[in-house]
C-alpha cells in the first residue's frame, strides 16, 4: 500500500497513457511533470475512480482476506481497519531534466508515515524445511520517518518503434531514517511484545540497507517492461501532453466528487 508513491503513480501513468491530440508545445517535459505531480497531490484526498486510484490521504483498507499457499507454507488470515496517513505530505527535494541528454533525476521524501490497523494470521511457515506454526492477532501501530527515494533514468529510443520512447539506465535507491513499532500481539505478554517491536525497529532499517543492490534489478524486471511497452507509442511531446491533460483532470477531482 505504501508503495503508492509519486514514482509508482507516475510509472502507472506512463503505462496507461496514450498519445493525445492537443499540442502543449509551450510546456516542456519538466514543466508538465511538475504540473502532474502537483495535481496528483491535490487529488490524493479524494482519489480518482476513473484511473482506479483510491483516496490516499489517508489511505484506508476496511478488510482484506488472504489465503497464501506455497509448498509447505500455508498462511490464512486478514488485515482490517488499515489507515496510512502522511502519503500526501511528500516533499520534492530536487529534480532535473536535461533536454539534450534526456536524462532525469529525482529525490523526494515522506517525512512521516503512520500505519494503524490490525491483522490476524494462522498457519504454518516453512523456512529451510523447518515448519513453524504461526498464530497471531496483532494491533498495528507503526511509524516510518524520512522515507526517501533517490533515482535517475534516461529517455532513449524505443527498441520496437523508432518514433517512441523507452526508459533506460534506470537507477533507484531508497532510504529509511527510522521505524518505530508499537504493535500489540494479543497472544503475547508485555515483555514479548516489547522484544518483537524492538526487533522490528532494528530489522526494518537493516533490511533497507541490505536490499539496496536488488531494488533497481527488481524494477527493471517487473515494472519497466510494461512501462516501456506503453512509451514505445509515444514521443516526448505526446508524453508531456498527456501529463498536462491528466493534471487538468486531477486538479478538479475533489471538486467534482465533493
Amino acid at each position: 500500500m505504501i508503495a503508492k508513491c509519486v514514482l509508482l503513480v507516475l510509472l502507472v501513468a506512463f503505462a496507461s497513457a496514450s498519445p493525445v491530440a492537443q499540442d502543449n508545445g509551450m510546456v516542456d517535459f519538466r514543466e508538465a511533470l511538475d504540473m502532474f505531480i502537483n495535481a496528483y497531490k491535490k487529488m490524493m484526498p479524494c482519489g480518482f475512480a476513473a484511473d482506479n486510484i483510491p483516496a490516499m490521504a489517508p489511505l484506508t483498507v476496511d478488510f482484506f482476506p488472504f489465503d497464501y499457499v506455497n509448498g509447505e507454507t500455508h498462511l490464512k488470515g486478514n488485515v482490517s481497519n488499515i489507515r496510512v496517513s502522511g502519503l500526501d505530505n511528500f516533499q520534492i527535494l530536487s529534480g532535473s531534466f536535461d533536454n539534450n541528454t534526456m536524462r532525469a533525476t529525482f529525490d523526494f521524501m515522506y517525512p512521516a508515515l503512520q500505519i494503524l490497523g490490525s491483522y490476524e494470521v494462522e498457519g504454518v511457515l516453512s523456512i529451510g524445511g523447518l515448519l513453524m506454526p504461526i498464530r497471531q492477532k496483532v494491533l498495528i501501530n507503526k511509524k516510518i520517518t524520512d522515507w526517501r527515494f533517490v533515482g535517475e533514468y534516461t529517455f532513449g529510443q524505443s527498441l520496437t518503434n523508432s518514433n517512441g520512447l523507452r526508459i533506460k539506465d534506470f537507477n533507484l535507491q531508497y532510504l529509511v531514517g527510522g521505524v518505530v513499532a508499537a504493535n500489540w500481539d494479543q497472544y503475547m505478554d508485555i515483555a514479548g511484545n516489547n522484544y518483537f517491536n524492538s526487533f522490528i525497529n532494528s530489522f526494518s532499517v537493516l533490511f533497507t540497507e541490505e536490499i539496496q543492490p536488488y531494488v533497481t534489478p527488481l524494477y527493471e524486471k517487473y515494472v519497466l517492461p510494461s512501462i516501456n511497452s506503453a512509451l514505445s507509442n509515444m514521443s516526448l511531446t505526446d508524453l508531456s501532453n498527456y501529463l498536462v491533460m491528466q493534471a487538468g483532470v486531477w486538479n478538479n477531482a475533489c471538486n467534482v466528487q465533493a
